[in-house]
């Protein structure tokens, strides 16, 4: 064999091998990119899974009052009743506000997380918030009584 189809077939050779490489570089670099994006549908999965539970939980403690409440109304005089009824009804509007931050956060998006997670998280501050004021409006309504 000449010179010349050595030199050729020696330039083929390192062709096919640079090219194995770089494929073999690329699939790897794929896979990387594949376990990258896994792993973040995995940490959002997580995220709304957690908000969730924590939204549930909260509207949990909500229906918990609520029927105190109806258990109070049961006993109570006409003008109790009016006043336990009133009580009443701004829990069910902090356990529907709930019902809507689950719905919102269970069909989340990842591109739309941001949003629905500010969302649940203000959803969350105001019942908490209507919990502490609803306690502190029972303790007063009781020591009227």
């Amino acid at each position: 064999m000449n010179l010349t189809k050595k030199n050729t077939l020696k330039a083929i050779a390192i062709l096919i091998i640079a090219g194995l490489t770089v494929s073999c570089s690329n699939n790897k670099k794929e896979e990387s990119a594949k376990d990258k994006m896994e792993q973040v549908k995995e940490a959002f999965s997580k995220e709304k899974k957690d908000m969730t539970l924590e939204l549930e939980e909260l509207k949990l403690e909500i229906e918990t009052e609520i029927d105190k409440i109806d258990k109070q109304i049961v006993d109570a005089s006409d003008e109790s009743k009016t006043k336990l009824e009133s009580l009443k009804a701004r829990l069910q509007e902090k356990a529907d506000d709930l019902d809507r931050a689950i719905r919102k956060v269970e069909n989340a998006t990842e591109q739309a997380w941001d949003d629905t997670k500010e969302f649940a998280e203000n959803t969350s501050d105001d019942v908490q918030t209507a919990l502490k004021d609803f306690g502190e409006d029972v303790k007063e309504f009781f020591n009227q009584s």
